[in-house]
């Protein structure tokens, strides 16, 4: 009896780990900063803080030793790849029959975590300039046709709660292009547990398969 409850007491801390969100906050601006939280602890990956290096004491050189003799050891035959056992297995239909399998589960995968991301704040703000007003408004009309477009399909395939894109044209000939951008989302480890066995599964009967 105390054995079972041991072990539902490991799976219950096992699924309270998977339910824990890893949240994600970017913003661009000058620079880049990434930070990345777990429940209350929270690192800093982008600026990295400049670390004074201590000036590493001399070490004395080695006085120099009589060569020895080498002994010459057997050079191991290299085992040929998955790859090429393959090729050599099915041709070159089944090496392309491979990639294709590996493209389908690698979007699949990647569609999957992205419907489970959530986005709680991404604002994208862009002031334009390109030198005179011509270059600029074409410039703009090229930019807003790329920028819009991509921003939805983000929205789309995740569960986006805010967005905001501006896009505006600059016609100062001193005024540099400015770009900020602000990112705050989460991804449940379950899901991206869940995402990973099943990628995993189909990895083993694309395998087997072939």
């Amino acid at each position: 009896m105390i054995a079972l409850w041991i072990i539902l007491g490991i799976l219950l801390l096992l699924f309270l780990i998977l339910m824990v969100p890893v949240e994600v906050i970017a913003h661009y601006g000058d620079e880049l900063s990434l930070t990345v939280k777990v429940l209350f602890y929270t690192k800093k990956l982008l600026p990295q803080p400049n670390k004074t290096q201590k000036p590493k004491p001399k070490k004395e050189e080695p006085k120099p030793r009589p060569e020895a003799k080498k002994k010459e050891k057997p050079k191991k035959e290299k085992k040929p790849s998955y790859l090429t056992k393959l090729r050599e297995k099915k041709g070159l239909s089944g090496v392309v029959s491979l990639l294709s399998g590996l493209a389908k589960i690698a979007g699949t995968t990647l569609k999957g975590l992205f419907s489970h991301i959530v986005i709680k704040r991404f604002d994208v703000g862009i002031a334009l300039s390109s030198g005179d007003a011509a270059s600029t408004a074409i410039n703009y009309g090229r930019l807003c046709a790329v920028v819009y477009p991509a921003v939805d399909v983000i929205a789309a395939s995740t569960v986006c709660k805010d967005y905001r894109v501006s896009i505006e044209p600059v016609f100062d000939d001193d005024k540099e292009t400015e770009i900020t951008a602000d990112l705050h989302a989460r991804l449940r480890v379950v899901f991206a547990a869940y995402e990973g066995i099943k990628a995993g599964l189909k990895l083993l009967w694309l395998r087997a398969k072939l």
